[in-house]
């Protein structure tokens, strides 16, 4: 095989996994399920201890703040979905979201950690368990 055909057989397989990964993402995106939600109320210091679960017990970091939103992620879209905990403290109610996101580069979909089907299974199974010790330790129903 020449260095030409090697070049655009390369070029032709990266542009192929890129235009799968789009379309996984989109697929991902016009799912009805993006993320799960939890809405327990509030209590004393949630907020210490899900940065606790997060950062010293699961690997996910801190990489916003929204107002009384604290938004956590674990991965970096290389080999596996990155998943994401978002944290809102509100005055009477806390609400927890969880997902994980697909990244085409060109599209970008969230997906529930109790989604059906193959799409991002491994990282959903991780983020699942994870976000179901946390549920447990807030003494809160677990995702199904």
């Amino acid at each position: 095989m020449s260095v030409t055909g090697m070049i655009i057989g390369s070029v032709f397989g990266a542009l192929a996994g890129l235009a799968v990964i789009n379309i996984m993402a989109s697929m991902v995106k016009g799912k009805n399920n993006p993320w799960d939600v939890v809405v327990f109320p509030a209590m004393d210091d949630v907020a210490s201890t899900v940065a606790t679960w997060a950062e010293e017990r699961h690997g996910y970091r801190l990489v916003r703040t929204e107002g009384q939103t604290r938004v956590y992620k674990k991965g970096i879209n290389f080999l596996t979905a990155p998943m994401f905990l978002e944290s809102t403290q509100g005055d009477a109610q806390h609400t927890l979201k969880a997902y994980t996101q697909v990244d085409g580069l060109l599209i970008k979909g969230n997906l529930a950690l109790s989604a059906d089907g193959p799409m991002a299974k491994l990282p959903r199974s991780m983020a699942k368990k994870a976000v179901n010790d946390l549920l447990a330790t807030l003494r809160q129903p677990l995702l199904a």
